[in-house]
């Protein structure tokens, strides 16, 4: 273990240490101790691993403060794993990364801004890196990934009040990375946020991802995937909770692909046991493939609780949408999909407790979609109509239950289709009488049989 106080680092937080932290990474060994105090930094401590390395940079048990009063960030580590053909399969890693720059490790102390673009820790080249119980407050970006890296572990960190993001993939190439039981909040750019990357096996998982968002930008999101310009596959956001406030296009799950007619770059992704709510729109799919959302308690999706575009291979299984009816004020809460096909619901209760924020035409609605199921779930207290479908082929309602209680005001009918749907079977339901009846199906758009109004 090697203390920067033994090359002149003074932690009174007037000094710079910025060099004596340099040199102790340099000539030290292993281990870079920080003890109690607050380092002033106003350069980058530049972790070249494969000079120097193997690190750890540690605090005493979170009473070590990193103060970076320059641009970049407090602690840039950087090694050679980063060229064509190196994964993370066993024979591509050369002898010097096991020698020297595996699993840095960044544990116990506190890293804050003093700078706008001063940024907590920067990893480029890695292989296997840890940061375990961090906290990084008062910066532009917290943890920041480029170039290529593998293997990346995020344990028990506090990511909070960030001018930029919390976690942020940045034209990255990454394979293997898990984020778990962290705080992400006050970000406002993003808790956890991909551009312009390939990802593959990414874990978020038992994580508080909270009031990540900007109330004066055009749109936010606690966890935003932007494929338009690489890919994201091969992942779980399981058992979180990811929760915010209403603001411009703000979304607590944001998945975006390609688009034009390509929904394959973002998907293969499993989104189960989170609490998520308090947004615009809860869930929000742009050209996403091969989605899984199950098990999950959904609220407060103040437009949407789910908006799926020009998606496909959705599965949105066992699901609550609903609200404590204590809370109070609007909110709309209804599912939209737009341009989707092979798209399964089943096992859904959606129940509106509180009034809409907007009027819509419908709790579920389908427009343009096809190969749709709908089975065995519950709508309680429609908006408009509990189903519609527009331009929609090759789908069916079936064993589900709409219930609307009297005088629901504004309440149409349970389900209804326009002339241009073709081949839809409603079956075996049990359906809400409304101002209009309970079922809208013209005679050429499809049959309907067993159903109980």
């Amino acid at each position: 273990m090697t203390s920067v106080r033994d090359f002149g680092a003074k932690g009174d937080g007037l000094t710079d240490d910025t060099q004596a932290i340099q040199h102790a990474v340099e000539q030290g060994q292993g281990e870079i101790y920080f003890p109690r105090g607050t380092y002033v930094l106003t350069q980058s401590v530049r972790l070249a691993l494969g000079k120097s390395g193997p690190h750890a940079i540690t605090g005493e048990g979170g009473a070590s403060r990193v103060l970076m009063k320059g641009r970049g960030p407090a602690f840039h580590a950087f090694a050679s794993h980063s060229k064509p053909g190196q994964t993370a399969q066993p024979e591509s890693v050369l002898p010097l990364v096991w020698e020297k720059e595996r699993m840095p490790l960044f544990q116990n102390l506190e890293i804050a801004g003093a700078h706008p673009e001063a940024v907590g820790i920067l990893l480029e080249g890695c292989m296997q890196p840890l940061i375990r119980s961090v906290l990084i407050r008062k910066c532009l970006h917290g943890i920041q990934l480029k170039q290529k890296n593998r293997n990346v572990l995020i344990s028990d960190c506090q990511l909070y009040d960030l001018s930029g993001i919390g976690v942020f993939l940045d034209q990255v190439n990454l394979h293997q990375i898990n984020i778990t039981g962290s705080h992400i909040s006050y970000c406002k750019k993003g808790g956890i946020v991909i551009e312009q990357s390939e990802v593959r096996n990414i874990q978020i998982t038992g994580n508080d991802i909270e009031y990540n968002f900007d109330p004066m930008a055009k749109s936010s999101a606690d966890i935003f995937f932007d494929c338009s310009k690489g890919t994201v596959r091969e992942g779980t956001i399981v058992g979180n909770t990811i929760q915010a406030k209403g603001s411009p296009g703000g979304a607590n799950i944001r998945l975006v692909g390609k688009g034009g007619g390509d929904a394959n770059a973002v998907g293969l992704l499993a989104i189960t046991g989170n609490l998520i709510g308090s947004q615009e729109t809860a869930i929000h799919l742009i050209a996403a493939r091969g989605v899984t959302i199950a098990g999950n308690c959904i609220y407060s999706g103040y437009d949407h609780a789910l908006w799926a575009q020009d998606s496909e291979h959705i599965v949105l299984g066992s699901n609550s949408f609903d609200h404590n009816p204590e809370y109070q004020g609007p909110s709309t809460d209804c599912l939209r999909f737009d341009n989707c096909s092979r798209v399964q619901l089943t096992g859904l209760v959606l129940q509106h407790t509180r009034p809409t924020a907007k009027l819509i035409d419908a709790s579920i609605s389908f427009d343009r979609c096809a190969f749709v199921q709908v089975a065995s779930s519950q709508i309680h207290q429609p908006r408009t109509r509990g189903i519609l479908f527009k331009n929609c082929h090759s789908s069916s309602v079936s064993s589900s239950l709409i219930s609307a209680g009297k005088g629901l005001q504004g309440f149409e009918c349970s389900i209804e289709a326009d002339a241009a749907c073709k081949n839809l079977l409603i079956t075996n339901n049990f359906l809400a009488e409304g101002s209009g009846g309970a079922l809208r199906l013209p005679k050429a758009s499809g049959s309907a049989t067993g159903n109980m109004e």
